[in-house]
């Protein structure tokens, strides 16, 4: 009944508002909505139950709520949108749909009704985030942030590249309200050896990092790095200028009176501007700042661009994929290299900058190393000073 109401609407009312309706634009949205619901309700009221007896005012209410979950929010999956305990949604096909709950991957136990509900939930989903999908950009990121407790970091992969023939669609969602220090102590981030006050000594230690020169955070996808660095923003003493560069609008801090927040532009397939995040870390050397982050490094460009930021005075701060802190600056140095031509050991020292290599594994630190410096081999030495990953420090 729903779907059927919702096709009734799109057939009677008129393409411009339609069109608004799509791409979430309509003015006074609130006064809308109200009007939306008076059509639909009207429209339902011409309706009977199979037996000829009246619809109930509860199942009207029910029929009404999933239409407006379609016209404003995700259709059958913004339940999931709100649900608090999953960060992440895959939608593979109109029935395989995957969420991660508390950490565990597992089936949604949701699907749409068939393949054009899903089709038609992929080009709405477009429409209102005003993407262009195609194939000369068959790959798009980017975020919502009008939802009430998330900001999501959506992906979607065209049909055009994946094997099934199918689009794929990755959701993460990123708390609006972000977790403080304490709060992810109890979230059990950081959980030692259980000795006692060792939990407060690694919190004292990252809080130290963030006073340090800078701090690069590494781990898996979804290791937490990017939870673990937005709650130590907040520890950046007031009296300093930042600039956050990063993909999707997912650093911030709303208490800090001296920073903004900037994002990369891509190119769509109607034009030709473009900024990375190497064009915005480039263009944050010329402003009078003392700390540079960048939300994740993937690239050469930024790689480089950070790396002379942090050597020119700026504490800079920023994470990349890796499976140690070893690792981690291995990685770093090689996209360093790819950008300008350095070896890998001249690549490293361009790291000097950085002084704390912090790693997560399963939303939890599990190592921070330190940047001493370079040896007589001019090799890049780093010192354990905490680790759960069986070395000595």
């Amino acid at each position: 009944m729903a779907n059927v109401l919702e096709d009734s609407l799109y057939k009677n009312q008129g393409k411009a508002i339609l069109e608004d309706l799509n791409k979430k634009n309509v003015d006074n949205l609130s006064t809308s909505k109200e009007k939306i619901r008076k059509m639909l309700r009207d429209e339902l009221d011409t309706y009977a139950n199979p037996d000829g007896s009246d619809i109930s005012e509860e199942k009207k209410e029910e029929i009404i709520s999933l239409v407006e979950k379609n016209l404003w929010g995700y259709g059958i999956i913004d339940d999931l949108i709100q649900d608090k305990s999953i960060s992440d949604i895959k939608l593979y096909d109109y029935d395989h749909i995957r969420v991660k709950r508390k950490g565990k991957r597992m089936d949604a136990g949701i699907t749409f009704a068939d393949k054009q509900a899903f089709n038609r939930f992929t080009t709405r989903l477009l429409e209102r985030n005003h993407v262009n999908l195609g194939t000369a950009n068959a790959v798009q990121t980017f975020t919502d942030p009008n939802q009430a407790r998330f900001i999501l970091r959506i992906t979607v992969m065209s049909s055009f590249l994946t094997d099934s023939g199918k689009p794929c669609i990755a959701i993460r969602k990123i708390p609006k309200k972000k977790c403080t220090l304490e709060e992810l102590k109890k979230l059990g981030m950081f959980k030692g050896f259980g000795h006692p006050g060792s939990e407060e000594k690694l919190i004292n230690l990252l809080k130290q990092t963030v006073n340090s020169k800078g701090v690069l955070f590494t781990g898996k996808g979804a290791a937490g790095k990017t939870t673990l660095l937005n709650a130590l923003i907040a520890e950046i003493p007031k009296d300093e200028s930042i600039m956050i560069c990063q993909e999707n609008a997912e650093l911030f801090d709303d208490e800090h009176p001296d920073l903004s927040c900037v994002h990369v532009v891509t190119n769509g397939a109607d034009s030709k501007v473009s900024y990375n995040l190497g064009d915005l870390t480039r263009a944050s050397l010329l402003m009078d700042l003392d700390r540079v982050i960048v939300g994740e490094i993937k690239g050469g460009d930024e790689a480089a661009g950070l790396s002379k930021a942090s050597m020119t005075g700026h504490k800079c701060m920023t994470s990349v994929h890796g499976e140690s802190c070893e690792m981690a600056v291995d990685k770093m140095a090689d996209y360093i290299s790819q950008a300008t031509g350095y070896s890998i050991e001249e690549s490293k020292r361009q790291l000097l900058g950085f002084e704390y290599v912090v790693h997560l594994h399963q939303f939890n630190v599990d190592e921070v190393c330190k940047i001493k410096g370079v040896d007589n081999e001019g090799k890049l030495e780093l010192e354990t000073v905490y680790t759960k990953r069986g070395r000595k420090k």
